[in-house]
């Protein structure tokens, strides 16, 4: 494992990768295992490329405040910039924050390609779950572009069983699940296959539906393609 702590701009990251390296003499065994199964000499000691990838990206990270919005291409990341080097990276980025009310999620991937499997495509299954579970309820559901975004959204009501701080007893409380997808239909690495969750799973949230909903369309409001980046 390779880690680098790093401060920019005021703000701390911590960047990490894993590695493989046989080069030591005690791994000698291990590398003749790993030769036999087709790997070259190279692929036994990632070290020096990773190395240089860890530098690399290093070299190309800024600090950036929530609210300011990078011009130039590159790859935005919570409290972070990373600027474009020209190359094509894959990127998977996983954001979450959660209160006593709520967890929000929000995952970003650009190694996903267009496909009509979209959300609205599986209608048919996630409306048979429903009905088989008895407890959750389709809310609404909608096809939206926040910013220009091609998304879809399906937001979910039930119930769920929480223990009462108070009584100690169990009781019914209101669930919520909000879900939404976007790029599907046109996924590329410009265009990021995009998922965003909201719910109050294993919370007895003081939300009711009105302001979950309210909460969940703010969020989603702020969806936007970054200037620049195409």
């Amino acid at each position: 494992m390779l880690e680098a702590h790093v401060h920019l701009d005021g703000i701390s990251f911590i960047i990490s990768t894993k590695i493989l390296d046989l080069s030591a003499g005690k791994y000698i065994n291990e590398r003749s295992d790993y030769i036999n199964a087709g790997f070259t000499e190279a692929q036994t000691n990632e070290k020096p490329t990773k190395l240089a990838a860890l530098k690399s990206l290093i070299s190309r990270l800024s600090g950036r405040q929530d609210e300011d919005i990078p011009t130039g291409k590159g790859l935005c990341i919570p409290n972070g910039f990373i600027r474009d080097d020209g190359y094509k990276h894959k990127e998977q980025v996983t954001f979450t924050y959660e209160n006593d009310d709520f967890l929000f999620k929000l995952f970003m991937d650009n190694t996903e390609t267009a496909s009509d499997d979209t959300l609205f495509n599986r209608s048919g299954a996630i409306n048979e779950a429903l009905r088989l579970s008895g407890e959750w309820h389709t809310i609404s559901k909608k096809a939206l572009s926040p910013g220009g975004i091609p998304a879809q959204e399906w937001l979910f009501g039930g119930k769920h069983n929480m223990d009462n701080p108070i009584t100690g007893e169990e009781e019914e409380v209101a669930a919520y699940h909000f879900i939404l997808y976007a790029n599907e239909a046109v996924a590329s690495p410009t265009r990021p296959w995009l998922s965003v969750g909201l719910n109050n799973d294993y919370k007895n949230s003081a939300y009711d539906q009105t302001k979950m909903i309210e909460i969940w369309d703010r969020l989603v409001g702020t969806l936007r393609y970054r200037p620049g980046a195409f």
